[in-house]
């Protein structure tokens, strides 16, 4: 049922001013940077509950009390409707994942895919969320610097760690799993630190650049500087290429504001590196072990070389592909509709790629619903802030590449809060165009 106008604009403004609303999306923003487990429970083994599990079922609260207003919401805005039905179909095809896990008697399997489908939910439900509250210019204040210091704050724990000043965060079991990579609060898997430092670089470039958005330029630049250092150190190599994909966009769209930003951050490096080389040289080091020395053959650019270098960059990415499209072919009846939401019992492992991991899960159904919720980013107007339409279509565009070669888009374990983080960067960088349409006579663009 819809509301009326009235009554929608009632509801609107009872739900921005909400303690609970507004405390849940702080802390949700927080569990996206701060991902050490909240709470260990022995279920099968040793199993972790984490901040946005808590904050999460505020979350889910909320969104049965004011259930109405959301659903008006979801329902009057392009992106979140066509993510919305993706999630509906994840809804739908968790079925054959639980059915599947019972007939291979793995229960626990079950419930973590619908573990990870309540995280899907929250993440959702939190962006909404936070389009209502930001209709208060202060609130938007606000949370951006929130998310900017909880930012600076993250990285500089990264960076800390790598010259041995804070130790190690987590637990034996990760430091063996993942061979002690220093990621600070983040996940320890290298895709996490490395996209959250991307997805942070691109809101801070949106609002760097556009003169509209009063806010502390030093705070911006401070965390550009220091998201620019973690992504560095983070040797994600999917990572890198999402920032060279970004740029480019960046470059061809706000020619003039990219070559005064690269200028800035060319003489703001240079004083850091200046003040203490190691930084720069620690940074140097990663890119050489994680990139440079992994190619066997640099200096040969053929056509044949190509794949050569993807198996040498690709940590065995070209053998999973192999795999799941064999897979695939052998069973094409997969194909339409998937074998179910995060079951993959046959494969044992993800593959590592999107656009594959898709098919296989939710078929070419769920791919249509997945990509078409992306590329309305893509075609949202936003009159008034080119930087920050460029910043957020130069993000889902090097998305768009990257996920060929990973999965930080998705609901997966190893990638903790990676999808909120982009769906609460994305809403920020859509702030302008997110103002009431009724309201929008009334208030001014200036974001203050």
């Amino acid at each position: 049922m819809e509301l009326n106008q009235y009554n929608f604009r009632l509801a609107m403004k009872e739900v921005t001013k909400s303690k609970m609303v507004i405390i849940s999306t702080y802390l949700m923003l927080l569990s996206y940077f701060y991902n050490l487990p909240f709470f260990t429970y022995s279920a099968r083994g040793s199993n972790d509950l984490w901040l946005y599990d808590f904050a999460g079922m505020m979350v889910m609260y909320l969104y049965i009390k004011n259930l109405k207003l959301v659903n008006n919401l979801i329902e009057n805005n392009k992106a979140l409707n066509n993510l919305f039905h993706f999630l509906m179909w994840a809804n739908i095809m968790v079925i054959p994942t639980i059915i599947d896990s019972i007939i291979n008697n793995k229960i626990f399997w079950a419930l973590q895919s619908l573990k990870y489908l309540f995280h899907f939910w929250v993440f959702f439900l939190t962006t909404i969320f936070l389009i209502i509250i930001i209709q208060d210019k202060k609130q938007l204040k606000r949370i951006v610097t929130f998310c900017l210091v909880c930012a600076c704050t993250t990285f500089l724990i990264v960076i800390l760690q790598n010259f041995g000043v804070i130790p190690f965060l987590w637990s034996e079991t990760f430091s063996k799993a993942y061979d002690g990579f220093l990621s600070g609060s983040l996940g320890p898997n290298k895709i996490v630190l490395g996209m959250t430092t991307l997805m942070i670089f691109t809101l801070c470039m949106g609002l760097l650049n556009d003169k509209r958005v009063i806010l502390n330029k030093g705070l911006i630049i401070t965390t550009i500087i220091l998201s620019i250092l973690a992504l560095a150190y983070s040797g994600s190599r999917t990572s890198y290429l999402g920032l060279l994909v970004f740029l480019a966009y960046f470059f061809i769209k706000e020619t003039l504001s990219f070559i005064y930003s690269a200028i800035i951050f060319a003489l703001l490096i240079f004083v850091v590196s200046s003040i203490n080389p190691k930084v720069l040289t620690k940074a140097t080091d990663v890119y050489e072990a994680r990139v440079e020395r992994k190619i066997k053959r640099p200096n040969d650019f053929s056509v044949s070389n190509v794949d050569e270098v993807y198996q040498d960059l690709g940590s065995g990415r070209k053998d999973l592909s192999r795999l799941y499209i064999n897979y695939l072919i052998d069973n094409p009846f997969i194909i339409p509709f998937g074998l179910g939401f995060n079951n993959r019992l046959a494969l044992t492992s993800s593959a590592h790629n999107t656009y594959l991991n898709l098919i296989n899960e939710v078929g070419i159904v769920g791919v249509f619903f997945y990509f078409r919720w992306l590329f309305t980013y893509l075609s949202l107007k936003m009159t008034g802030f080119p930087q920050m339409r460029n910043a957020l279509k130069g993000l889902v565009v090097s998305m768009l590449v990257t996920l060929a070669f990973g999965e930080h888009l998705y609901i997966y374990r190893s990638l903790f809060g990676l999808l909120g983080l982009f769906l609460f960067v994305t809403a920020l960088l859509l702030s302008p165009s997110l103002i009431l349409p009724d309201e929008k006579k009334e208030i001014d663009k200036t974001i203050e």
